[in-house]
């Protein structure tokens, strides 16, 4: 939700020394006003029709609010109603109304986070370490949590959550009544109704590992490793209740993928950047508010869950290059998937297939095996090659390389061919459709000129592929 970017007049009533009283007042006038302070009329204008005409950034004196932007409004000035135009808005007064309590307009905030596994865990690690330091630049106050409950799963946001001594809420909407300033979400994993965001006169702001518009949904460290994306980047915005990741941006930063990194070096790269970039606007709160963009149409792609399928390689329409980072994206869930002779078999312990293909060893195994040149071998045929101590496939465009296997127990390469290549004259393995669209264009690098114009460049920090955490 924005707050005073979104300026939106209400009709509000208040009981002010025994009587009801009714006025009309922006976001801007209501957040900065104790409610003893309304009845000074040159805060608020009486109901009725008149209202700010010049729907541009305007001061009024007198009897008018202090409009900061009018964006939302009909050029006519026709807001006696409350409508504005943008999807699913809503006023502070709004969320005031529904919190039943007042909104700060300067930090320490009151936080409700949510949240669940590895990555939220670091923001909430960092909230926490910002809520015990104390001091003027402290930027949290209180902090509550908001998890799932599984049953025999450990959620580490749960288990940290517990041991700190911080109040769990089970997520059994509605959580009410709210006593906060701003929700913080990081991979919930669940859509917030609209009756819970409006509690949070701040909204709910969600820290998505990604350039939005790209990469919207669940997975977006795997796709960005998936279709070798060179940049990526930390995305703080604001949440909608139908749809994941479609709401305005307040803060955005780029940073670039170090080179043939996993998803779990990228994620704990991810999360040291997210738990900044949170920080950084909650430190700012109410100015990015102001400042919010929404978020481009062009350049939207969609990072669905990705399903146990798409560890199944198609030898016939993927380049080396592909199953690389397939590999590295999907290797927390186990290793790429094939079929020899009607049985599944885990490739495990890929080489550096680019340097691979760069080998001259390589070729003179092939026509050592084959009598002819690479070229001229169907994808999914394989060999052991003993000088490289290494089970080549054939792909698409060249070859890719793994040190072992997994069929019922795991076996080294030469293990492998032993038990199963030498007696078979001309073994080959099955391509399989992974759903994954792996089209030669998404594939290549794509410039980012259509992030949004929020963006900020972040710096780049070196990071150590497979060093866990």
């Amino acid at each position: 939700m924005s707050l005073a970017s979104v300026v939106q007049v209400r009709n509000v009533s208040l009981l002010l020394h025994g009587k009801s009283h009714q006025w009309k007042m922006c976001s801007s006038c209501f957040m900065h006003q104790k409610l003893q302070q309304m009845k000074n009329s040159t805060l608020c204008i009486p109901v009725g029709r008149s209202s700010c005409k010049d729907f541009l950034s305007v001061r009024k004196t007198g009897r008018k609010c202090q409009w900061i932007s009018g964006r939302y409004f009909s050029a006519s000035g026709n807001d006696s109603s409350g409508n504005v135009e943008g999807p699913d808005r809503r006023s502070l007064v709004h969320r005031v109304r529904l919190s039943n309590h007042l909104p700060r307009s300067k930090r320490p905030w009151r936080v409700l986070f949510f949240g669940t596994d590895l990555f939220s865990l670091k923001m909430l690690k960092t909230l926490n370490e910002n809520r015990l330091q104390g001091g003027s630049d402290r930027l949290v106050d209180t902090l509550d949590v908001v998890t799932l409950n599984k049953r025999n799963v450990e959620i580490p946001v749960r288990q940290y959550a517990r041991h700190q001594g911080l109040r769990i809420l089970d997520w059994q909407p509605p959580l009410h009544p709210l006593t906060y300033d701003v929700g913080v979400l990081a991979s919930f994993g669940v859509l917030i109704p609209s009756k819970i965001i409006d509690m949070f006169p701040y909204g709910i702001l969600n820290v998505h590992p990604s350039l939005l518009p790209r990469w919207r949904g669940a997975s977006p460290i795997e796709h960005t490793i998936l279709y070798g994306d060179t940049q990526t980047g930390i995305s703080i915005m604001e949440i909608r209740p139908k749809h994941f990741d479609i709401g305005p941006i307040l803060l955005q930063k780029q940073y670039d993928v170090p080179d043939r990194v996993n998803t779990l070096d990228l994620r704990n790269f991810m999360a040291e950047r997210g738990a900044e970039v949170m920080m950084e606007a909650l430190s700012n709160l109410p100015e990015l508010e102001r400042r919010v963009v929404e978020q481009s149409e062009i350049g939207v792609t969609y990072a669905h869950k990705l399903s146990r399928d798409a560890l199944y390689v198609d030898w016939e329409n993927q380049s080396y290059l592909s199953i690389d980072r397939q590999g590295r994206a999907l290797h927390e869930i186990e290793g790429l998937r094939t079929v020899f002779n009607n049985k599944k078999i885990n490739l495990l312990d890929p080489c550096d297939f680019q340097a691979l293909n760069s080998d001259r060893a390589l070729e003179e195994s092939v026509r050592w095996k084959y009598g002819r040149p690479s070229s001229e071998i169907s994808p999914g045929s394989l060999f052991y090659s003993k000088p490289m101590k290494l089970l080549l496939v054939k792909c698409q465009d060249g070859w890719t390389g793994f040190k072992s296997v997994r069929i019922r127990k795991k076996l080294s390469a030469v293990d492998f061919h032993c038990g199963y290549l030498l007696e078979n004259p001309d073994p080959r393995f099955h391509s399989m459709d992974n759903g994954i669209k792996f089209n030669l264009d998404l594939l290549s690098p794509r410039p980012l000129n259509s992030a949004p114009v929020s963006e900020q460049k972040g710096s780049h920090t070196n990071l150590k592929v497979g060093h866990g955490g």
